[in-house]
């Protein structure tokens, strides 16, 4: 494990924000998905982000820092969006004349992400702690000049979380930079069927995903295959834990989701070959 996870960790069982087996559960989806500890917490619904942040602040003793609706054009200027959202930082201000820049970060314990912020904008950085969903609200509202609250309806993160959203839509960017906003059910039809027959209980069968451009498994058929040969979480977890491990699952449907329609899209616009994928995907 990486330090700066751990130490986020420990953290927030000290602080008894969490527990331990809670801590598990969100490792867990971290080193299957990657992403932010304190976002994955969040969005497992565990802890509300600002719970996370203010014991980050009292852990560490970094100052906890509110972004509003104000900036600072110069602070602005000392830092690359495309590497503020990455990091999911945000210069709020400058300080003595320009050499101190104060710099809010979802995990002040990045030193690496400190230095290289102090050399890029050539300043003395003082990190100060922020929410992840606060920082990318005020990149987006301060560098892209887009409502938060707009720009997060396309984002399916946000659509989770907010009452009546469709969760099966959700926004792709090819590499050209054209966005398509795509259905799941118009890229795999059937696997709008499945979710319904999942509902419905197991006497219902989904019928299989019909196979594109030729013979050979489609994508939906190739990710079960590699997802069934994992061994069972009943045969790692207790009881107790597959309790905990509810909303880590729930989230891992919804991924598992979008990359069966990632995978048909590429087969769609014949950007791999079945066969040179089903080659790459497939357990040696």
């Amino acid at each position: 494990m990486a330090a700066p996870r751990n130490r986020i960790g420990e953290i927030l069982v000290k602080a008894r924000v969490i527990d331990e087996m809670q801590l598990r559960s969100a490792l867990a989806q971290h080193d299957q998905w990657g992403g932010r500890l304190s976002r994955i917490i969040t969005d497992m619904g565990l802890v509300a982000e600002d719970t996370i942040t203010q014991a980050i602040s009292q852990g560490l003793g970094v100052q906890r820092v509110q972004l509003g609706t104000a900036k600072d054009p110069g602070a602005l200027a000392k830092v690359d969006v495309g590497f503020a959202e990455q990091k999911s930082i945000f210069p709020v201000s400058l300080r003595d004349n320009g050499k101190t820049l104060v710099l809010a970060m979802a995990d002040p314990t990045d030193l690496q992400t400190i230095d290289q912020v102090a050399a890029r904008s050539r300043t003395r950085v003082i990190p100060m702690v922020a929410g992840d969903r606060e920082i990318q609200n005020a990149i987006l509202r301060h560098y892209r000049n887009q409502d938060p609250a707009v720009s997060h309806s396309a984002h399916p993160a946000s659509r989770r979380e907010s009452a009546g959203g469709d969760e099966d839509e959700f926004k792709i960017v090819d590499i050209s930079g054209k966005t398509v906003m795509k259905a799941l059910s118009d890229i795999a039809p059937n696997m709008a069927k499945e979710n319904a027959a999942r509902q419905a209980g197991p006497a219902t069968t989904p019928a299989p995903v019909p196979s594109r451009g030729g013979g050979g498994a489609s994508a939906a058929d190739l990710l079960d295959e590699i997802l069934s040969s994992a061994p069972s979480p009943a045969e790692v977890f207790s009881p107790e834990e597959m309790q905990r491990l509810q909303a880590v699952q729930v989230n891992q449907e919804k991924s598992s989701k979008i990359l069966r329609a990632l995978l048909e899209l590429l087969l769609e616009k014949r950007t791999i070959q079945q066969r040179e994928l089903a080659a790459r995907m497939r357990p040696s």
